[in-house]
């Protein structure tokens, strides 16, 4: 019986046993990378293969209990259209697997008067997304995961936005507009470049999806789930059919197994694993900062909103993520806010691990 163990690359590039066993390493600390690691896992456990799932803390996904879907990349104006289409067929690709973790809100896109870009600028991106968003709904229905099609964005002018602010924020909103309500109320809207632009770039929650992949282990027999579970050492062994041989500490002590393939889910840790397994990878890794604010008198729902801006300037993009119970996420590409002097880094000839300075 062949056995698979997941290190580095994506799973549609790695290989597709058709029967063995898989072990999959994902590492604590990070968002994706657990998700990556335990859907792959699913998958091929599904599909019958033996799956051994490694994790390195106490839980399959660590990190905020929500995030930000980049459902066709419009938090970021920087990157190339052709990312933005990937990153829409991604988000659809995870929502189809995860589907009871959606947070379903809008993202609310502005651009204020004091910096340079034109908001008008956005709109053939959004209009080749949503071409695109339609070509994969008409290749199956289930890719319709983000609403209506014609729905995908909406623009809003000062005079849309000053209606809306004349009336009651709704508790449940029920129209794209109500959604609108709160930012038009809240907002300064003479310091802001017009139209506003609504895009259906939606949330995540990571604590349905742990409950979601948690369940589904539990349920599949194939599957073998080890938390709290390091890889200390991983050694290539074999002559003419080289395998892997995977050292682990565990509750259980330190034991090891052999495995065919290697796959790396661990996220920004994955040049750890390939320093292990001696293979060169070239990476950069950013560490930024997020932060938590209580706004106890507001009511009803957001969107999420988004500020652009210029990046590492005082007025540098702003984000804005809700939460349940008037809780939101406060998230900015200024140096004050999220960004800190070394924190981006790249890896080195010695390692394939991006490392922060240590002062």
């Amino acid at each position: 019986m062949r056995r698979c163990f997941l290190l580095w690359m994506k799973f549609s590039e790695a290989v597709s046993p058709q029967n063995g066993e898989l072990t999959s390493i994902t590492s604590r600390g990070g968002c994706w990378w657990g998700i990556a690691g335990s859907a792959a896992a699913l998958k091929l456990a599904e599909l019958g293969v033996q799956v051994s799932l490694f994790e390195a803390g106490p839980s399959l996904v660590n990190g905020p209990p929500a995030c930000h879907l980049h459902a066709g990349g419009n938090l970021y104006r920087e990157i190339s259209d052709q990312q933005c289409l990937k990153l829409l067929e991604q988000s659809i690709h995870t929502l189809r697997v995860f589907p009871h973790a959606l947070n379903r809100r809008p993202t609310v896109i502005a651009v204020p008067n004091n910096d340079p870009g034109d908001p008008n600028a956005l709109l053939p991106r959004l209009q080749k997304l949503q071409a695109h968003y339609a070509e994969l709904v008409a290749l199956h229905p289930n890719n319709q995961q983000l609403g209506p099609v014609e729905d995908y964005y909406r623009l809003y002018s000062r005079e849309d936005l000053q209606a809306l602010a004349e009336l009651a924020i709704p508790d449940t909103p029920q129209s794209l507009d109500d959604w609108m309500i709160p930012v038009a109320k809240q907002l300064d809207l003479a310091a802001f470049k017009f139209p506003f632009v609504q895009v259906q770039e939606y949330g995540l929650s990571l604590l349905r999806i742990a409950a979601t992949v948690s369940l589904a282990t539990q349920r599949l027999a194939q599957c073998q789930v080890l938390t709290n579970t390091k890889v200390t050492h991983i050694e290539q062994v074999g002559g003419s059919s080289p395998r892997w041989r995977v050292d682990y500490q565990s509750e259980q002590g330190e034991q090891s197994i052999e495995v065919d393939y290697l796959i790396n889910a661990c996220g920004y840790r994955s040049g750890r694993l390939d320093d292990m397994a001696k293979l060169t990878r070239h990476r950069m890794v950013e560490f930024k900062a997020a932060y938590l604010a209580k706004w106890p008198s507001q009511q009803g729902r957001w969107p999420e909103l988004v500020v652009h801006g210029q990046r590492g300037t005082p007025n540098g993009m702003a984000q804005l993520t809700p939460y349940p119970d008037g809780i939101f996420q406060l998230h900015g590409m200024t140096d004050t806010i999220t960004l800190f002097k070394g924190g981006l880094v790249k890896s080195s000839d010695n390692s394939a691990q991006p490392e922060l300075s240590p002062c």
